[in-house]
């Protein structure tokens, strides 16, 4: 028979492995959990002053004119659909030489207010609850002599990044914004291109 101090050693050492072990999985768990963690489109939705717009196959467009010292704005809805608040830390700029994010707008009380755009603020961090959303609005600039490709070009875009925190680690996602937002430089005349009217 063990003399107890050594009964004593071998539970302590069996206590040591199962306390590393749950650590270890609560661990694995805490990192699944934050960077698998998403953001999603909500459900609450503006009209943007385009100068056009389309339908097609339930996903509606919007187009704008790409033209120097312009700026246009677009809005969308931010859902948190996970077990956890998160932290809505920044809405990225992403536009590079050709535009920049002006300004970012939150309009953070949809689901009683609706989308107004009149209720908007400079957007500041959020928390984010489980099944509660914020509605965001974009505007865009492209400055004077912006390199602007030739009469009839086009990007587009269907996604936002946002950088979030969940659970104390920080994350960036291309979130939904439920619509796509096309801008095309005009025709050399300044009007929109025959394809966008």
């Amino acid at each position: 028979m063990p003399p107890p101090s050594a009964r004593r050693t071998g539970r302590r050492g069996r206590i040591s492995v199962v306390v590393a072990v749950v650590l270890l999985l609560l661990f694995a768990a805490y990192l699944t959990v934050t960077l698998r963690y998403e953001l999603g489109a909500g459900n609450s939705w503006a009209h943007p002053q385009s100068f056009s717009d389309s339908s097609a196959g339930g996903i509606r467009e919007y187009r704008y004119l790409a033209q120097p010292g312009r700026t246009i704005e677009y809005g969308f809805s931010i859902a948190n659909r996970g077990p956890v608040t998160v932290k809505l830390d920044e809405v990225v700029d992403h536009g590079g030489f050709q535009y920049s994010v002006d300004r970012v707008r939150i309009e953070p009380d949809v689901t009683r207010q609706g989308v107004t755009g009149f209720s908007a603020v400079p957007f500041q961090p959020i928390d984010l609850r489980p099944d509660d959303q914020v509605f965001i609005w974009v505007t865009l600039r492209f400055p004077e002599g912006a390199q602007v490709s030739g009469p009839c070009a086009a990007f587009w875009f269907d996604t936002q990044s946002v950088r979030f925190t969940a659970l104390g680690m920080p994350r960036e996602q291309r979130v939904p914004i439920g619509h796509v937002i096309r801008v095309t430089t005009p025709e050399a005349d300044g009007q929109p291109c025959a394809a966008y009217r």
